[in-house]
């Protein structure tokens, strides 16, 4: 008998939804690819699989706003570097020379190791994008890995010379075949799609305004939007560039900005680049791990909370932190918990009764936060009727999470991928009885380390840091802190 669906019974649902944080017992039927019925006992009908959910917590899948995917194949070797150490090893100098195929397995191994973490939805700043060969194989292997995605190909250009100065001497040709690229994707399917199911979709990262002509800038974001592309994305760590984009007229609800930390210092409540973000309707992902270990800047998560702005979390790349959100939504929470203490303390105000902000609200900015940020809200991010089946269910009597009674804290700051027993993209499994259902792992990880292996070998560890000294003797430390 073929199954048309499931029914999650006798679970405890935590979701956030426009009308705040809610935990319940519910069974979810999941017809197709949607939620089709929240209710306590949904009677079973024919082709209707049962997932039992007793001592179950079923939540919406988490969303990635900020993600190089397919750094996964550099895991764990850029985890104690600075910003600028990171461009002049990495960006400038192994990002240019990498192969197809080691995009392609970390692309495929990064979307599997977001899935088996929870993290249903990426919004994949893919700027890796070296050839038409590098972009189809990052599609091929995101709409194999079952993922749901909007891959966002980079319009800008490899390194061409680092020394004696900084030179992209390609960027001619690279635009031509980029731009090609990006019009062919956008009508390959139609409506954006880059999947015939629509997991996965087109989105632009383009981070190169300031160089160049503005009508330049324009006309690809025209482009951009006529497809109509997802989502715009752009990196903005320091420095006016926020103001820059909306003098070159380019802002609009369809911008996710990663990072953001310039607003870090900008506290004023009139200040000008929060209310461009807030009245252009822009959106924040903020990646509090790296961001603080890197010298980005201080993270503006619950800051934009509190302004009204978007904003969702982001896990940046695994090539310098682990690739689930629970370590984000900790950090950007205790961050802004820490920096209100301290702040009370130093003007000797009086105490409050409680944090102003709490596990669920760190939830909200994995889960609807990030839908919101995206515009998907009406897809994805929580748990109603009539969205899409993007589901967790976490194992509430797993060594970390027996005893709790409030999922948010448990989700928050005790569970792991490890408490993670299945995963729902779309209404399909791709995580069962903690295992993964798409790929077998271990045939994954086996290419993975072995590509890993000779981009180590061809870029020793003791060469890239005789490169770093020589740019930093010449420039000195992280360029936000030259002046």
């Amino acid at each position: 008998m073929c199954t048309t669906g499931y029914i999650l019974k006798g679970g405890t649902i935590a979701t956030f939804t426009k009308d705040g944080p809610q935990t319940f017992k519910s069974d979810v039927l999941v017809h197709g690819s949607t939620i089709h019925k929240i209710a306590e006992d949904i009677p079973v009908t024919q082709g209707i699989e049962v997932i039992d959910c007793k001592n179950k917590w079923i939540s919406p899948g988490f969303i990635d706003t900020h993600r190089h995917t397919w750094m996964t194949v550099l895991r764990g070797n850029q985890d104690d570097w600075l910003l600028t150490e990171y461009f002049v090893k990495n960006t400038w100098t192994v990002q240019t020379a990498l192969t197809v195929d080691e995009v392609r397995i970390g692309q495929l191994a990064g979307c599997l190791d977001a899935l088996h973490s929870g993290v249903t939805t990426i919004l994949d700043h893919f700027h890796a994008n070296n050839s038409p060969e590098h972009a189809e194989a990052v599609l091929e292997a995101t709409v194999d890995s079952g993922a749901r995605v909007v891959l966002c190909p980079a319009r800008q250009s490899c390194a061409t010379q680092l020394f004696p100065q900084l030179k992209f001497d390609s960027e001619v040709e690279t635009a031509k075949w980029q731009i090609a690229k990006f019009k062919e994707w956008g009508s390959r399917i139609g409506g954006g799609k880059l999947s015939k199911d629509g997991r996965v979709t087109l989105g632009l990262a383009y981070d190169i305004v300031g160089s160049g002509d503005n009508t330049a800038h324009q006309e690809v974001i025209k482009l951009a939007r006529s497809i109509p592309v997802a989502v715009i994305t752009a990196h903005v760590v320091k420095g006016p560039r926020i103001v820059e984009y909306r003098d070159a007229g380019l802002l609009g609800p369809d911008f996710v900005f990663s990072h953001c930390n310039e607003l870090w210092d900008h506290p004023e409540p009139d200040d000008e680049m929060w209310a461009v973000m807030k009245d252009h309707g822009c959106a924040i992902a903020s990646t509090p791990v790296d961001e603080l270990g890197m010298a980005h800047g201080l993270p503006v998560a619950f800051e934009a909370v509190q302004r009204g702005v978007k904003c969702g979390l982001g896990v940046d790349a695994t090539s310098i932190s682990s690739g689930e959100l629970f370590s984000q939504m900790r950090f950007a929470l205790q961050f802004k918990r820490g920096r209100m203490h301290e702040k009370i303390y130093n003007t000797k105000k009086t105490p409050p009764l409680h944090n102003e902000f709490n596990s669920s609200d760190a939830f909200r900015l994995a889960t609807l936060g990030g839908a919101e940020a995206m515009n998907m809200a009406d897809q994805i991010g929580s748990i109603e009727v009539g969205k899409n089946a993007d589901l967790l269910i976490f194992d509430a009597h797993s060594v970390n999470l027996a005893g709790i009674q409030d999922p948010f804290r448990g989700i928050v700051f005790h569970a792991s991928d490890a408490d993670i027993v299945t995963v729902m993209v779309d209404g399909e499994i791709v995580k069962k009885d903690g295992k993964l259902t798409k790929f077998e792992w271990a045939n994954v990880a086996q290419e993975l380390s072995q590509k890993a292996d000779s981009l180590r070998e061809r870029f020793p560890e003791d060469e890239l840091e005789k490169t770093w000294k020589k740019h930093y003797s010449q420039h000195g430390g992280p360029t936000q802190w030259v002046k």
